[in-house]
């Protein structure tokens, strides 16, 4: 059985269990926010033995770690503890909620993920991201990472034109809304205002000049390559993401080739973070040079086959079935 490790909102997970489902292959959903409001996690040790199972509170359902033959990890969230708990207790509550559900994830053998989330807490770091692509052979922008203003005027100076970004992601909520810290470029008034903001740190990059922006989405050694037209449009020249969030523009998409040592080099900064899956986000310069900007190990996927027509749900799909058979396997030959 395939545990998906979500929440009821992740639209993603909703595309890959519709393929399951057609293919009557069985699963089993876990949205960690409902963790003690619709599950109890059991965990049981000894000299003799361990297991671990997952119970519904309202159906006739138990799964045991035997039955878990592949696990697909698709950005949980925190259990919703404030419907059980006062105030007072809620961070005590919460804390150790959380660790219950990372000593689950421990017990689950580590090579039936896709992917482990201690390897996901590893590749999430955009500075290693670059590091490591770097160490492989990418071509990777100019960049510095400060909050000093003289540090960022003096590295703009350098440079026809510089972008900036977050350090980690650009997603952060206050009461009412979800709010969008964009990739942005760096005008010279940006530059001159810098000391009026409060000092925080950011990502500055020698802007490219782009023929377009290049999304990777790699499945064990399986690479496909989407183009993502971001220069046909003004509003989508320095972040393409602006089509998705607050545009209507029709983004052209359409399936490229890479070169194959561009491809081997994403599959290899992959497993360099001991991944299965990735979703690299490359640029193609307007001097044919392909650069590495960075890697979300947990990223969307499902917008791109339906743009394209990527088999990436079969895929990852196959992925857990040679999983599973070559498990097999192995136990029989244990035993």
């Amino acid at each position: 059985m395939l545990l998906i490790v979500t929440n009821k909102t992740d639209l993603t997970s909703d595309y890959l269990i519709l393929k399951l489902k057609e293919q009557g292959i069985p699963f089993f959903r876990f949205n960690t926010e409902d963790y003690l409001l619709r599950y109890d996690v059991n965990i049981k040790l000894s000299n003799s033995l361990e297991n671990a199972c997952i119970k519904c509170h309202n159906k006739n359902i138990k799964i045991n770690l035997s039955d878990i033959t592949g696990v697909y990890f698709r950005r949980p969230i925190s259990p919703e503890i404030e419907k059980y708990v006062v105030q007072d207790e809620a961070e005590f509550a919460q804390r150790e909620s959380l660790e219950m559900l990372r000593s689950l994830w421990r017990m689950i053998d580590e090579e039936i993920w896709l992917n482990h989330p201690k390897h996901l807490l590893i590749a999430n770091n955009k500075v290693n991201q670059l590091k490591k692509a770097r160490e492989i052979g990418f071509k990777i922008p100019e960049t510095t990472i400060s909050s000093d203003p003289k540090a960022i005027k003096r590295f703009s100076s350098l440079y026809r034109g510089t972008i900036t970004k977050a350090v980690k992601h650009g997603f952060y909520k206050n009461e009412k809304d979800i709010k969008v810290a964009l990739t942005r470029e760096m005008t010279q008034e940006n530059i001159e205002t810098l000391n009026d903001f409060a000092e925080i740190p950011m990502i500055i990059q020698r802007r490219i000049e782009k023929t377009y922006d290049v999304r990777v989405t790699v499945v064990g050694n399986k690479v496909f390559a989407t183009a993502i037209h971001s220069q046909d449009h003004n509003e989508t020249k320095i972040d393409w993401r602006l089509w998705d969030i607050i545009t209507d523009i029709d983004l052209k998409h359409t399936k490229i080739e890479l070169p194959s040592d561009i491809s081997e080099k994403c599959i290899n900064i992959t497993k360099s973070f001991n991944l299965s899956f990735s979703a690299i986000d490359l640029i193609l310069s307007k001097d044919n040079e392909y650069y590495f900007l960075e890697m979300n190990p947990n990223g969307q996927w499902a917008w791109i086959e339906e743009k394209t027509g990527y088999p990436i749900r079969d895929t990852i799909i196959s992925y857990f079935q040679k999983i599973s058979k070559k498990r097999e396997k192995k136990h029989n030959v244990q035993r």
